[in-house]
């Protein structure tokens, strides 16, 4: 009895990549912008979590079952954020450990998993995708404005 090949969903990908991507970036110095007052760390914190919920809670697997994606969602986003704060204090001083950033981390986790949860408008722009793929019957379309008249033009 031969088994089903596993379907390959790049939605997949989305949370991992992400993942891997804050990994790499915090392990190097970071260069924040000055602003008086205003925590530019943080805000960054609070939205790359964010993302990566959003991202989590939106896998083929979670999808249909939005409340149990939030409890998914949630806990690996918040321990992903306290794991690489862990990560940042072996750096050697290039980087510091800070609860802050994991308090962010996790807020930014909470406040994008429930808007995506609770508002639809929300859910469907983060479901919108950025480029359309083009419909057969859009093709078909564009095909009878190339020629003149609208008419196919005959085969014989």
């Amino acid at each position: 009895m031969e088994l089903p090949k596993p379907k390959f969903r790049r939605e997949s990908l989305w949370p991992c990549l992400l993942a891997v991507t804050i990994t790499w970036c915090s392990g190097h110095p970071a260069s924040l912008p000055e602003a008086d007052g205003l925590p530019v760390d943080k805000i960054g914190h609070f939205g790359l979590y964010g993302a990566l919920a959003t991202a989590i809670i939106r896998l083929p697997a979670l999808a249909r079952w939005p409340w149990l994606g939030m409890w998914w969602a949630l806990p690996l986003a918040s321990l992903y954020g306290l794991g690489d704060e862990f990560r940042q204090s072996l750096t050697g001083g290039v980087r510091t450990c800070d609860w802050h950033d994991w308090l962010a981390d996790t807020i930014g986790a909470i406040v994008a998993v429930s808007l995506y949860i609770r508002l639809p408008w929300y859910r469907r722009l983060m479901e919108t995708p950025v480029i359309r793929r083009r419909k057969a019957t859009d093709e078909v379309a564009s095909n009878k404005e190339q020629v003149p008249g609208g008419q196919q033009p005959s085969s014989k």
